[in-house]
């Protein structure tokens, strides 16, 4: 029995983008729901903007190897020959070894200079993991919030539709006008229109945090958790406490300003001579009657009388004093913005815990009265659609007032320095 291929055409497309489809859906099933931890565990793994501040503070660290190490002694050959003279063939060698001596000081304290630079890299380099902790939070908690969005005009395009079927059904019995139907066709068709924007809010949501995954990861794993979870307060005088020396970089400033004070000292011992002690051997007429061995012996002392590292020196300084100023200007905004930011978490987490009791619970409370005076004939369709509009609202409401509680916690866990250093398990302060 032979097997027929099947014709190319737009059938076939067809046939193999929807097994595409299905390839890519059975992907993503199969792979284990992530909580918000582990997304963002998975983030600073597999993330090419965790890859790039890695590598940048491999730079940093990089660039003080070597630093502080004294000078390499050399080692001289030189050869002396005569043509004419009192002796034909008279020759000299001579064998030297040359040792710098650094005396003054400096190369310690260059040492310690690179190695503030280091650090300075790696406390930069922890602020950089700090955003992209920051980022990644917050893409997790768009997808929850866009794909709730989602479900809610869902679920009400549903029931408007459930009682589209009633109208329609009253309609033919002549118990209702035309305008109940058109009112409800009208409401089915916002909803629509908003669910439409949902689905697109959704996929850019979604784009948004699997590019955050990396290129290795091509499909976005399901996520798991809730919007509404009840989060710990936090306490601002704790929050302002050792601010500089918990963000990255702060501390990466005031780093710098300390390695370029420790350079400033090691400039300033430029005036101090580094001589270059030289010993060896001179053979003389090597290989010829009457050949001699003797000795050599010299020390070279450079006179600091003009160039001492003054500019080195005041360079140093210069990038010291940009350090400190820019710590204070940092240090400065950091505290201000983080006193707004803690108003703005305690005020719209109080107008989050005021609109579930007063609006949602209340529209909630409304919906169930209005099906059960339908139910008893004391109320009119459209007065379900009125309370359904009302509860959709308010449910609406209350998922755009959980992320925006969520961005003010996660401006404030930033600013406050609790992203720096903290595993995504232990991110508040």
């Amino acid at each position: 029995m032979s097997m027929r291929s099947l014709p190319a055409g737009p059938a076939s497309s067809t046939i193999a983008g929807s097994i595409a489809l299905l390839l890519l859906a059975g992907t993503a099933l199969a792979q284990p729901a992530l909580n918000e931890q582990q997304y963002v565990t998975r983030v600073l793994e597999s993330g090419l903007e965790a890859r790039v501040a890695e590598q940048e503070a491999r730079l940093g660290r990089a660039e003080a190897v070597g630093v502080g190490l004294w000078p390499n002694p050399s080692l001289e050959w030189e050869r002396q020959k005569t043509s004419s003279g009192t002796r034909k063939g008279e020759s000299q060698d001579v064998l030297r070894a040359s040792i710098p001596l650094v005396l003054s000081g400096r190369l310690g304290l260059e040492a310690k200079a690179a190695e503030q630079h280091a650090r300075a890299a790696e406390a930069r380099h922890e602020w950089a993991r700090a955003g992209l902790r920051h980022e990644a939070t917050r893409a997790f908690a768009a997808v929850l919030a866009a794909r709730e969005r989602r479900s809610i005009l869902e679920e009400s395009l549903a029931q408007l539709g459930r009682l589209a079927e009633a109208i329609a059904t009253r309609e033919r019995a002549g118990e209702a006008a035309g305008y109940d139907r058109l009112r409800i066709e009208l409401e089915a068709a916002t909803v629509r229109d908003a669910l439409r924007g949902a689905e697109l809010d959704t996929r850019q949501a979604e784009a948004q945090a699997l590019r955050l995954l990396g290129p290795e990861v091509t499909v976005l794993p399901p996520f798991e958790g809730s919007l509404l979870v009840e989060r710990p307060q936090p306490e601002g005088a704790l929050l302002l406490a050792r601010l500089e020396e918990r963000r990255g970089d702060l501390r990466a400033l005031a780093l710098e300003a300390h390695g370029a004070e420790a350079a400033r000292r090691a400039a300033g011992r430029g005036w101090i001579p580094e001589p270059t002690v030289q010993a060896g051997a001179q053979f003389l007429d090597v290989g010829l009657p009457g050949a001699g061995v003797g000795y050599v012996v010299g020390v070279e002392l450079p006179l600091p009388f003009f160039e001492h590292r003054q500019g080195d020196a005041a360079r140093a300084r210069a990038r010291q004093g940009l350090s400190e100023a820019r710590l204070a200007a940092l240090l400065h905004e950091a505290r201000s913005r983080l006193a707004v930011a803690l108003e703005a978490v305690f005020g719209r987490r109080e107008r989050l815990a005021r609109h579930r009791t007063e609006v949602l619970e209340r529209a909630e409370e409304l919906r169930r009265i209005a099906a059960t005076a339908y139910r008893g004939g004391g109320a009119e369709l459209l007065v379900l659609v009125d309370a359904e509009r009302a509860a959709r609202e308010a449910r609406l409401t209350t998922v755009e007032l959980a992320v925006s509680l969520l961005e003010a916690e996660t401006d404030l866990l930033l600013l406050a320095g609790a992203y720096d250093s903290a595993t995504p398990r232990s991110a508040t302060p």
